[in-house]
């Protein structure tokens, strides 16, 4: 989901098929039923660009490569989500959406978390690095980057509902999260 103006949010992302559900499609393989196909172990989110270039170079985008990339985005939720039965691509993307939480109120509960423990677990830092990467792919400049580092390194503070407000304005006003902030998250990893 990537936020288009401040709360509305727009799908981002395209369904993938690591083997090709049509037969002339990318990887396709006969021997596959359609369930196998359509199950969600098939499925790969990916946006425009990177969907295209998938399905335009099968040598170099494999079924291993592709299951590689799946497994590694999904985590310890993988074998999970490989039981999903998906009726229809538009019914698992109006689900994504519906369940999706924006990244400044991820930050926003992150924060209420660190201010009433005074730390950062492992599951937070694991946390902050996916909004992270989630965050970054929507490419940002230098001074935005300056601006979040500032903001991030503000959590350092021991008034943290202030570090909340000044990472939500600077959430609002700039696309992303960058290299800064991830260092930072490193730093806050040591503590655990």
């Amino acid at each position: 989901m990537l936020e288009v103006r401040p709360g509305v949010y727009q799908k981002n992302a395209q369904i993938a098929h690591i083997y090709g559900v049509k037969p002339k499609a990318a990887r396709y393989r006969a021997e596959m039923t359609p369930e196998e196909r359509d199950s969600f172990a098939n499925l790969l989110l990916l946006c425009l660009a990177h969907h295209e270039e998938v399905d335009g170079d099968e040598l170099r985008y494999s079924p291993q490569v592709l299951k590689k990339w799946k497994v590694a985005h999904e985590g310890e939720n993988n074998a999970v989500l490989n039981r999903l039965i998906v009726p229809s691509g538009d019914v698992l993307m109006n689900f994504l959406a519906e369940i999706a939480t924006p990244p400044l109120d991820r930050l926003e509960e992150i924060t209420k978390r660190l201010e009433e423990t005074g730390t950062a677990s492992a599951e937070t830092v694991r946390e902050l690095k996916q909004i992270i990467a989630a965050m970054s792919d929507s490419g940002v400049d230098t001074h935005t980057a300056r601006a979040l580092a500032y903001s991030a390194e503000i959590f350092s503070s021991s008034d943290l509902r202030q570090s909340a407000q000044g990472l939500a304005h600077a959430a609002d006003v700039l696309p992303g999260i960058l290299r800064d902030m991830q260092q930072t998250v490193n730093r806050l990893s040591q503590f655990h």
